[in-house]
């Protein structure tokens, strides 16, 4: 069990652990984001013939999209300390240990935990079975980290462990 009390001490005035509900709103802000420009650049990419259509035409899709899903999350945890939905929430992303930027090799990993069976899902989404059993171990996946995220005292999800990330709000002022 992980011991909240010293890790509380060393956490600088004015923040406290996001919240599960604050975290997953962001998070659905960030997915809308990428979707939009997921769909813009396919009809972008159908416009000149990549994506018309098909196999080949989903596949190229998916890989782009995983792309900009990469880019996205990997680029503003590094160098804005926050994606655009954690800003919108006040939340922002540092290492664990003392609350430095993160990496790229720690945000490439919390990347992957968070989105590894949907990587999958994604890719064999053309395929009928294997996809729709891919989707349905994805969304298993992140009710798993939404429950590890719950339970920690840190609000560290598997996926925070993994990285050795935490995600901090900013406290609301009483008066």
């Amino acid at each position: 069990m992980i011991d909240a009390a010293p890790q509380a001490s060393s956490m600088p005035s004015g923040l406290v652990y996001a919240d599960v509900p604050n975290r997953a709103i962001a998070y659905i802000i960030d997915s809308i984001i990428i979707f939009v420009v997921v769909i813009v650049v396919a009809a972008v990419l159908a416009g000149v013939g990549l994506a018309a259509g098909g196999l080949i035409s989903s596949l190229v899709v998916g890989i782009v999209g995983l792309a900009i899903s990469a880019a996205y999350f990997i680029y503003t945890w590094t160098s804005m300390r926050a994606t655009f939905g954690m800003k919108a929430l006040s939340m922002q992303i540092g290492n664990a240990g003392d609350g430095a930027t993160l990496t790229t090799d720690q945000a490439i990993r919390r990347w992957l935990a968070l989105s590894a069976p949907s990587i999958l899902a994604q890719a064999f989404q053309p395929i009928a079975v294997i996809g729709l059993l891919l989707t349905v171990a994805a969304f298993g996946w992140f009710i798993y980290l939404i429950y590890s995220t719950a339970q920690s005292p840190t609000k560290q999800g598997w996926h925070d462990v993994f990285a050795n990330t935490m995600v901090v709000k900013a406290a609301k002022a009483v008066g």
